[in-house]
């Protein structure tokens, strides 16, 4: 209400000026046959040079029309489908144009709060990690170049799970981009939002295939006005996935994978439906779950597991291990699996900074070309003989 408040105001300031100085100096006023709405709408037309379309993602769309972008997050929380609208308006007339039932948010941003690593890996793929001023748990995260905007004081590391109205609002971010949970967790950021913060929901975490979640680097590029870099960008990195996941499409042998460690007690699989799954399928694996149709974890026994471990070729994702010893130290049944003896466990924790930040859920997020070569490597080497792991390291 404040902000459509302040746009009447400067609305009407706006007007009073452009009257009283056609009263005094006289000739401002369009020809007598012209139609004042279609001159208030040339005023106020936008042409953006270029524009980005969601082909793989299905959480997203950006429209475009004549003064504004109309970005749509479909499934913006994990129990709730309901779309978000957002109109992305330039910022020289963003007092000039109202969209209905929108957020608005003024474009380019300049200035960026962010509250997930993988929005680090999507301002890096468009050479902006200069917008974020604030960052959720940002110590403990791999990019040398936001750990170096820490030191230099240009940025803040905010606390994981905890919103301080103050401090957020001293920074005065142009937008506040937080992760979609569970629809709950949005009342958390309400406050700020009343405040005439600017909060959007990015959910690339939802999507269940690699590119569909490396896509989401269109948003920032709409945010931006970067829709040509983000265009090029992912272009390359789609063609060059799919250039490998066509190498190992028609291989016969299939390794069987398993995944993972258990966690008090249960151990919890990747679904077939799931983004994890989708990656051992186009890299060429066998995996036991394919056939269900869960997008997020299935819950086990150790005992199914170990009955699989016992015959599976290789384990991928043992928790935080990174020895052999650590595995041991879980449970010392696990020597008993096939690819314990046969030394065929890689984990994907290859770059991880000091602190303890993963880069594999950072640059990993929009650079899924690299992990699927990473994975190929390990179930089919033949086809990758040069390829070295970049997020996945074998564990001695």
């Amino acid at each position: 209400m404040k902000r459509i408040r302040l746009r009447f105001f400067c609305r009407t300031i706006l007007f009073l000026g452009w009257f009283v100085s056609c009263f005094l100096i006289g000739g401002c006023a369009p020809e007598k046959d012209a139609d004042p709405e279609s001159y208030s709408k040339s005023v106020m037309q936008v042409q953006f040079a270029d524009s980005v379309h969601a082909e793989y993602a299905e959480g997203f769309q950006i429209k475009y029309h004549e003064n504004y972008k109309l970005l749509e997050i479909l499934k913006p929380f994990q129990d709730q489908v309901d779309t978000l609208r957002y109109s992305l308006v330039p910022r020289d007339i963003a007092d000039k144009v109202e969209v209905e039932n929108t957020t608005e948010i003024p474009i380019p941003i300049t200035s960026l709060l962010t509250t997930s690593t993988t929005h680090i890996g999507l301002a890096e793929m468009l050479d902006a990690t200069g917008i974020i001023i604030g960052m959720a748990g940002a110590k403990y995260v791999y990019s040398k170049d936001i750990r170096k905007r820490l030191e230099e004081g240009k940025m803040v590391s905010l606390p994981h799970g905890e919103l301080n109205k103050e401090k957020i609002m001293a920074m005065d971010p142009d937008l506040m981009m937080i992760s979609g949970g569970q629809s709950s967790q949005f009342d958390n950021v309400r406050i700020l939002m009343d405040s005439d913060i600017d909060v959007m929901v990015n959910s690339e975490w939802l999507e269940t295939t690699p590119l569909g979640k490396a896509e989401w680097v269109k948003v920032l590029g709409a945010l931006l006005n970067k829709e040509r870099l983000a265009n090029e960008k992912f272009n390359r990195v789609a063609k060059e996935y799919n250039r490998l996941k066509s190498k190992v499409s028609d291989i016969n042998h299939k390794p069987l994978v398993i995944n993972n460690m258990p966690y008090k007690g249960a151990w919890f699989v990747s679904g077939g439906e799931s983004f994890t799954a989708r990656f051992l399928k186009d890299a060429g694996a066998d995996y036991p779950w394919y056939d269900s149709d869960e997008t997020g974890g299935l819950r086990k026994s150790f005992e199914v597991i170990y009955e699989i471990g016992l015959k599976a070729d290789i384990w991928i994702n043992p928790g935080a291990a990174k020895s052999k010893e650590d595995i041991l130290a879980k449970d010392s049944r696990f020597k008993d699996f096939k690819p314990f003896e046969m030394g065929r466990i890689y984990n994907n924790n290859k770059r991880v900074s000091p602190a303890g930040g993963n880069d594999f859920w950072e640059s990993g997020a929009v650079h899924p070309e690299i992990v699927l070569a990473d994975l190929i490597k390990i179930f089919h080497p033949q086809q990758l003989s040069d390829h070295q792991l970049y997020y996945y390291q074998q564990i001695d």
